[in-house]
């Protein structure tokens, strides 16, 4: 490759960016909204807030106990499919041995108590414990009715309880930076580079590029360094207004590369298979949609597996957790399948410009 050639593929794409009064618009509008996001902050939750949603809720205990057998078999079906027993064996921890819960969880940890008692706790996301009323009130009900249960000549066994707000859980305030920061990746990846791609295209310029002294693998090349860095260089803006510490985590820049050479694939994949900008814009349209679908679909009806496929199931997790501090082995894990997904798109995004995507 040749960095003449590349420098004036690469002073072409700036020029078009700085034509495109759009694009440039709705960049300054995200960089303005995480500087309101920084300035004003969040409401919580005593403010009017709305509180986040629990799709499940984990019963953990340590040994099988009479309790734990009676809140079993006296599920309701209702609340079946959001409540899952587990015991301590089955239960994920940390380094430190803390447990770890996924993002939109819930639990009630059962321990036992003094004098052959209960000790109960109730864990909840966010602030507002009001969001664990459902499986509160399955609990306590079930509950009496076992200590009605007892035998009249043995005493009742006691129950304490207490809540606590599970740490590093998806807050608006951090919520609303992660889906920022995404969607900025995503506006840049997945709808400018199709959509200024197959304009190119229709306009004859891809192939006049094609014919002239650039080879595809320098065209190629010119766009897998320009989309990037200026992904890059919005998200770290996004970033500095929010959270300026977190450019000095390592795993932060791990994970955002990761998501942006993935967004970067899967954009240069729809440029490569639409012919159109309309068709460009749909396919991004609708890609996001089948995406956005599956997920939901997998995790309502708790499909295993289908979802680590996905860009967007890692993407938005270990991007959350490097805002927040919140750093897991699990999320390691998502950054492992996330650099892993962006390798195939990208190879795959290579694979269809070189052979049709620039004609």
């Amino acid at each position: 490759m040749r960095w003449r050639i590349l420098r004036a593929l690469l002073h072409k794409e700036v020029l078009r960016h700085l034509a495109n009064r759009g694009g440039i618009a709705l960049l300054l509008l995200l960089i303005a909204a995480s500087l309101l996001l920084s300035f004003f902050g969040v409401r919580d939750a005593a403010n009017g807030e709305v509180a986040p949603s629990v799709r499940l809720c984990y019963v953990d205990y340590g040994t099988p106990s009479p309790l734990v057998a009676h809140l079993r078999s006296h599920l309701p079906s209702e609340l079946a499919r959001y409540v899952e027993f587990r015991p301590a064996q089955r239960v994920p921890t940390d380094a430190n041995g803390t447990i770890v819960y996924p993002q939109g969880t819930a639990a009630i940890q059962i321990r036992p108590g003094a004098d052959g008692g209960y000790r109960i706790s109730f864990w909840h996301p966010g602030r507002d414990a009001s969001v664990m009323a459902p499986f509160e009130i399955w609990f306590w009900k079930e509950a009496l009715h076992f200590t009605q249960s007892q035998p009249a000549a043995k005493p009742s066994p006691t129950i304490e309880a207490e809540r606590l707000q599970l740490k590093g859980g998806l807050d608006p305030r951090s919520g609303m930076a992660t889906a920022l920061l995404l969607f900025g990746l995503f506006f840049v990846c997945v709808y400018l580079l199709p959509s200024l791609t197959c304009e190119e295209r229709e306009r004859g310029v891809l192939l006049a590029q094609a014919l002239s002294p650039a080879t595809t693998t320098e065209i190629l090349a010119a766009k897998f360094l320009f989309y990037p860095v200026l992904a890059l260089a919005l998200a770290v803006v996004l970033t500095l207004t929010y959270r300026p510490i977190v450019l000095t985590r390592p795993f932060f820049w791990l994970a955002l590369l990761a998501a942006v050479f993935g967004s970067m694939g899967i954009g240069l994949t729809i440029a490569s298979l639409a012919r159109t900008q309309r068709a460009a814009s749909m396919g991004a349209m609708c890609y996001t949609l089948a995406v956005a679908l599956l997920l939901f679909i997998c995790q309502q009806n708790r499909i295993p597996g289908l979802p680590y496929l996905a860009l967007e199931y890692h993407c938005p997790r270990m991007l959350h957790a490097a805002l927040t501090d919140m750093v897991l082995a699990s999320h390691w894990g998502h950054l492992a399948g996330a650099t892993v997904l962006a390798v195939l798109w990208s190879l795959l995004a290579a694979f269809l410009f070189r052979r049709h995507g620039w004609q």
